[in-house]
């Protein structure tokens, strides 16, 4: 989870083809999927906004959404998830550690 203020902008992390947007997912909120192939994927929940549409190609950095506190969320964060070939990984083993607070 990627803590930040309501409204952040929510960038691609790879470029790929939007599998799925949901508007209203029970425990997910507003929720983008990205297909990178090679079977790879990335998940983007609990988004205040949503800002690509379901098969739509889009670029690393592209702004795809907003964090936000949608679904069953205690407060404004965006949940990031990685899978490969199905199996869901740690984000951590594929990028840096997160920036510190100043």
């Amino acid at each position: 989870d990627i803590a930040a203020p309501t409204g952040t902008p929510v960038a691609a992390a790879a470029d790929g083809v939007v599998a799925l947007t949901h508007e209203d997912m029970f425990f997910t909120g507003k929720t983008v999927l990205i297909d990178h192939g090679l079977e790879v994927g990335t998940t983007y929940i609990h988004m205040s906004a949503i800002k690509v549409k379901n098969g739509q190609r889009v670029r690393r950095g592209q702004l795809i959404g907003h964090i936000g506190k949608t679904g069953r969320s205690t407060g404004p964060h965006l949940h990031w998830g990685l899978t490969w070939r199905g199996v869901r990984l740690d984000p951590a083993t594929v990028v840096g550690p997160m920036p510190k607070k100043k």
